[in-house]
């Protein structure tokens, strides 16, 4: 009989009622216990699926030694200190973004994890994207050139949080994307945020990256936003592509563009034109790419990892490339919009 990974879902929630069901459907995997402190979630865990056991009580999922892995589904101020606790007890852990909310911390987890041999994931579920991989793959067999700049930007007008601000809720998924898609280095961060609906948390930020090979990344997160949309776009010296993240509305258009150039040759400065003409070739969205859902992979890499051993794709060691950047924007923020070094 197949071995199945006995498991606590802890934070019932918004995003954590996302993530039971796709848990139970996984055959590696099977919900023990589901762990949260509002009285609420606990009735609609019941309700819905009243096979499984819940608790107000974490010390009993640590507790029980038939537990073999802890998904986080918490706000980010509280992963530390459970993800902590439950790498100390022997769990692997799954952790919702961020992996922590400083590099002392996150470290401090990614230690811990190696010396207990335990799995530790950080759900950057981007990563698992088709479309996403599909982009890393043209990136690095040179289809669109060398990558000249990167714009990402994730705006809607909805789930706005009390407990951190948009970049802490954002920039997880568009760095990692970032750091998936590149192999040059981010090496500093200049972040600009800005507060309307609340006196100490911005719900709006743009943030200027630039990488080691000279390209640069703009970062655009907006809480107050007519649209929603989590757009990729990479412009490079062959060719343009626009990825449109939403899952609901999901697609990868590639399009290829022409700049003339040739005008600089004329020796007479005066017979220049005075603009450089541009104009787009060919446009081709790409099909095949909206299966399978990248949760799903997500979930499968972990449990996987677990069972078999291996690393996942959204390791610690890679979250923790993740958190310097987003701690540098931080720092950044507090300081007017510096550029940090990262």
């Amino acid at each position: 009989m197949q071995h199945k990974v006995s498991l606590a879902l802890v934070g019932a929630g918004y995003w954590g009622k996302k993530l039971l069901p796709k848990f139970l459907r996984n055959a590696e995997g099977r919900v023990r216990a589901v762990c949260d402190v509002h009285p609420d979630h606990h009735a609609e865990i019941r309700q819905t699926y009243p096979d499984i056991p819940t608790t107000t009580c974490f010390d009993d999922i640590l507790a029980d030694p038939a537990i073999a892995a802890v998904v986080l589904a918490t706000p980010p101020a509280t992963h530390f200190c459970l993800a902590h606790r439950a790498l100390e007890a022997g769990k692997h852990v799954w952790i919702e973004k961020p992996l922590a909310l400083s590099m002392e911390e996150g470290c401090a987890l990614v230690g811990l994890s190696e010396a207990k041999g335990t799995v530790l994931f950080v759900d950057h579920t981007f990563l698992y994207d088709p479309a996403i991989r599909k982009i890393r793959e043209l990136i690095a067999d040179g289809e669109l050139g060398r990558i000249h700049h990167i714009f990402c930007q994730r705006l809607n007008l909805g789930r706005i949080k009390r407990d951190s601000n948009v970049w802490w809720n954002s920039a997880p998924h568009d760095i990692s994307i970032l750091l998936f898609l590149v192999n040059s280095a981010p090496r500093s961060i200049a972040l600009h945020g800005y507060r309307y609906l609340q006196p100490n948390l911005e719900d709006l930020n743009l943030a200027v990256v630039e990488l080691a090979d000279g390209a640069s990344a703009f970062i655009y997160h907006n809480w107050l936003f007519p649209e929603n949309s989590a757009k990729l776009t990479v412009v490079g010296s062959d060719r343009m592509l626009v990825y449109e993240g939403k899952f609901e509305k999901r697609a990868l258009t590639v399009y290829d563009y022409a700049v003339e150039q040739d005008c600089d040759a004329v020796e007479n400065p005066q017979d220049r034109p005075t603009t450089i003409p541009s104009r787009l070739i060919r446009e081709q969205t790409l099909a095949g790419l909206t299966e399978p859902e990248p949760l799903a992979l997500a979930i499968s890499d972990f449990l996987t990892c677990i069972c078999r051993g291996g690393r996942p794709v959204s390791d610690g060691a890679f979250s923790l490339k993740v958190l310097e950047t987003l701690a540098a924007g931080e720092r950044s923020l507090r300081a007017g919009g510096a550029k940090i070094p990262i």
